[in-house]
């Protein structure tokens, strides 16, 4: 069978390979049926697990991710709070910290934040939602609101 390069790595390895690790094949199979607003955070996510001098293990990887996505009900809220987790934990590296995770606990908080925004924004009330808007943004929508017309 032809090899397949790696992309990140340059590796070659062929699908025999990856078919014959069986973490590797389900963690595959749980990133396939997620959306691509979910796995491609999640990827990124258990990339922050991974040690200086090794490569996290296909079994500690599944693991993780399925804790991650047992973390809430709601996937796209998970994927959101992945996101910003990365860009979180990736910003502290760029400033000098190195450190691989080792537990979700950061996760769990901004999943927490996010579960609180949404929930504040949803109980606003319908008047405060739709409250006139104040100087430019008064006049620009007096504008659209002439076109319109």
């Amino acid at each position: 069978m032809k090899e397949i390069r790696c992309p990140a790595c340059h590796t070659h390895l062929t699908l025999e390979q990856i078919a014959e690790d069986e973490a590797l094949r389900e963690l595959m199979g749980v990133l396939a049926d997620l959306p691509r607003e979910v796995s491609r955070p999640l990827v990124a996510y258990l990339g922050l697990f991974r040690g200086k001098s090794r490569s996290t293990a296909y079994e500690r990887q599944l693991r993780l991710a399925r804790e991650a996505l047992a973390l809430a009900a709601d996937t796209s809220l998970v994927g959101a709070a992945l996101s910003e987790t990365v860009e979180a934990i990736r910003a502290k590296r760029d400033s000098g910290e190195n450190k691989p995770l080792t537990n979700h606990n950061y996760l769990k908080r901004v999943l927490e934040s996010l579960g609180a925004r949404a929930e504040a924004s949803s109980a606003l009330p319908a008047s405060t939602a739709t409250r006139p808007a104040k100087g430019v943004a008064r006049a620009l929508a007096v504008l659209d609101a002439g076109r319109q017309q």
